[in-house]
This record gives C-alpha cells, sequence and structure tokens, in this order.
C-alpha cells in the first residue's frame, strides 16, 4: 500500500526528530560538528584581535616619528660681507666649516655649508652632503659632484646625473639687523625646491614611501 500524506508526515517528523536528538546529544556528529565550526570561527577570530594588536604599535613605532617636530637651531656665521657675489663663470660658492660643537676633538660634528650671495641680502646655503649615501659634494662653476659615486647636481642643487635619490639639502637663511648672515633650520628638498622635514640620504620625501622614514635629527 502506498504511503498517505499523513504517513510521510509522521515519517517525515520522526527523521527530524531524531536529528534534534541527535544534534543535542553532546556525543552526535552534529554536535561534534557544530564544535568544531565554533572553535574554528573563534580561532580565526581571536587570531585577527592577535594581529590587530600586534600591527597597531607597530605601525604606530613607524609612523609616529614622521609627525614628530623638529628642533630647529640658528648659526650665526658672520656679516654678509663675507660672502660677496662672485662673477659669472667662476665658483659662486663660499664653503663655511660649522664646528657645531666646539667641545668635540673628533670633528664629527663638523659640517660644511656652501654659500651663495643672490643679491639683495638674498642668500642661498646648501649642505655637502650627498642625497645617494652621504659622501660629501664639492662645488665646481656648473654646481655639485660627489667623487664617492658619481653624483651629478646643477647650480641649484638639483641632481643630474648618477644614483642621488633627491636634491641637496638647504639652510634657511635670513640677515639679522646687525647685518649678518643666520643659518636656520635644515630641510630637505624636493625636485622643485620645496622645503621638507629633513631625512637622510637615500631616503624620499615625497610620495608614501616618505612616510615610513624618520626625521633625521638636526645638531645641537
Amino acid at each position: 500500500m502506498a504511503d498517505t500524506p499523513a504517513d510521510d508526515h509522521e515519517q517525515g517528523g520522526a527523521t527530524l526528530g531524531e536529528a534534534a536528538a541527535a544534534g543535542a546529544h553532546p556525543g552526535s556528529a552534529q554536535a561534534a560538528m557544530s564544535r568544531q565550526k565554533m572553535l574554528s570561527r573563534a580561532t580565526v577570530g581571536l587570531g585577527a584581535l592577535m594581529g590587530a594588536i600586534i600591527a597597531v604599535p607597530v605601525t604606530i613605532t613607524v609612523l609616529a616619528p614622521s609627525f614628530k617636530t623638529v628642533t630647529e637651531y640658528a648659526v650665526d656665521i658672520g656679516p654678509t660681507t663675507l660672502y660677496p657675489q662672485v662673477g659669472q663663470g667662476k665658483i659662486p660658492w663660499h664653503p663655511v666649516t660649522l664646528e657645531v660643537r666646539p667641545d668635540d676633538t673628533t670633528g664629527l660634528s663638523r659640517r660644511l655649508v656652501y654659500i651663495r650671495n643672490d643679491g639683495n641680502d638674498k642668500f642661498t646655503a646648501i649642505a655637502n652632503t650627498c642625497m645617494h649615501l652621504g659622501c660629501p659634494v664639492q662645488a665646481n662653476a656648473t654646481g655639485f659632484a660627489c667623487p664617492c659615486h658619481g653624483g651629478q647636481y646643477d647650480s641649484q642643487g638639483r641632481r643630474i646625473a648618477g644614483p642621488p635619490v633627491r636634491p641637496l639639502n638647504r639652510f634657511e637663511t635670513s640677515v639679522n639687523d646687525q647685518g649678518h648672515l643666520i643659518l636656520g633650520r635644515l630641510n630637505a628638498m624636493d625636485e622643485n625646491l620645496q622645503p621638507h622635514q629633513l631625512k637622510g640620504p637615500g631616503q624620499p620625501v615625497t610620495g608614501l614611501l616618505s612616510y615610513l622614514y624618520p626625521p633625521a635629527p638636526q645638531a645641537p
């Protein structure tokens, strides 16, 4: 005899009831599978939480130095008359050695800056540190050259050949009431000669990667 709808209902009900009973039983296969899924999801969630806990401090540690304010140090390098304008075709730069720390007998704190008189109490002050690996560049009639790896810069300190990643660093300049030339903050420069927070040689100052490098310290 064929099963009636009532019989189907009873059989279906029995089957569902048995499955529910089996699922509710702690030792059943359904219960074991449910526990496995729950544990898997909990493990994934815990891993994600631990990853976030670890990543956030690391990210802050890496990026925070890029937003720190670097202290400025002004240096008086004497009367502007020490740096006259130089005729065309000659080296226009006056080299000035700065003893940043007079008590430093090693000479490691010594810096060299090239000064050019642009007229009307306007001066350009370029640091002699190559923006490849930090070798000292040398001034010439057309610009600057690095003897270490062939880096070349034009008369404004922009890179024109070799491996440097950006133009030479520049000091901010001003003339005080006594007619003395004052060197201020040392800035990194981009290709448009716009100032940026100081970075070390080989480090970019624009683009996303620039945020991964901490600022270089100004000399006290």
